[in-house]
């Protein structure tokens, strides 16, 4: 298990969002892994994927590493038709309760009080099984999103991959087709337990072959993604872009819906994250796109002040 350095800096309000796209899309798209983006050539998989739903019984197994519970401790505490589920179980060492939600956004909330883990590697290897358990794939390293004053409490982003490539880790709007929900597992690590969020995590159900296309390079997924930010040169000029920060990551993005409200059609791309030496007097402000990874058309862009 590596640990990144880099405290991710969370963008949580967009305060001014100067175009949209809406991205037409006559055909499907495929998309690369890192060590053949030097050749520039596409040959991985088109995904169509679709919300996963748990149980809070298949959580609580996951968690626990066992396949039978104890069903005198196992206990439905409510149920809203199928909108959302909770379920706990007391082993009495750990008193774990997980609520399940379907809606516009689909996601697992579990709090575990009460922990066995008293250290980094230990809570990091035990939930690296629960995943595995589930069948998540999971990027093998972890983000620290925020650290207590005293170092007591941490919050930890893992996101969810397939085939080595994120698989759409950040929200955004697709024109007419609506939001695309980001996809991750947020731990809050307290001091008596955890607290956390599985957010949107899908599953894929149909997959569509390509071979052999060209990508845009990064260079030009930061320059499509500045054009659409930026019509006029001197509004460019204002905000000073600050290039030598840039971030470029391809990943899967969300190019469409798919034919069930559910589902989704993914393809391969750039997110792209350029800082601006602009600030409103508190926070400097970043701009953030989401680029085609075959043609330099960025799919949605703007520009938000970065909140830390």
């Amino acid at each position: 298990m590596r640990k990144r350095g880099k405290v991710k800096i969370v963008l949580t309000v967009f305060i001014i969002v100067l175009f949209s796209c809406t991205a037409v899309i006559g055909n499907s798209r495929t998309g690369v892994i890192e060590n053949v983006m030097a050749k520039n050539a596409a040959d991985v998989d088109i995904l169509t994927i679709k919300s996963r739903l748990f149980t809070g019984e298949e959580i609580i197994k996951a968690w626990l590493d066992t396949d039978t519970l104890d069903e005198n401790c196992l206990t439905v505490l409510a149920q809203r038709g199928t909108a959302a589920v909770t379920t706990t179980y007391d082993t009495g060492k750990q008193k774990i309760k997980v609520n399940w939600s379907q809606g516009v956004f689909n996601g697992a909330i579990i709090q575990i009080k009460g922990r066995e883990e008293q250290t980094r590697e230990e809570w990091t290897a035990r939930w690296q099984k629960t995943f595995e358990n589930l069948e998540i794939s999971v990027d093998d390293s972890y983000e620290v999103q925020w650290q207590g004053e005293n170092s007591d409490e941490e919050h930890d982003i893992y996101y969810i991959q397939e085939n080595g490539i994120h698989l759409c880790p950040k929200g955004y709007t697709l024109g007419d087709s609506g939001q695309c929900w980001g996809q991750s597992i947020d731990i809050g690590i307290e001091p008596d337990g955890y607290y956390v969020s599985f957010n949107n995590v899908s599953e894929v159900i149909a997959r569509e072959k390509k071979k052999g296309r060209r990508l845009i390079t990064k260079e030009e997924a930061i320059q499509a993604c500045i054009d659409n930010v930026f019509r006029d040169q001197n509004a460019e000029d204002e905000v000073g872009l600050l290039l030598d920060e840039a971030f470029c990551q391809m990943e899967y993005l969300m190019i469409e819906k798919g034919a069930q409200d559910d589902e989704n059609v993914c393809d391969i791309g750039y997110y792209v994250r350029i800082p601006v030496a602009y600030t409103d007097g508190v926070n400097q402000y970043v701009i953030e796109g989401f680029v085609d990874g075959e043609y330099p058309y960025c799919y949605s862009g703007g520009m938000a002040a970065d909140f830390n």
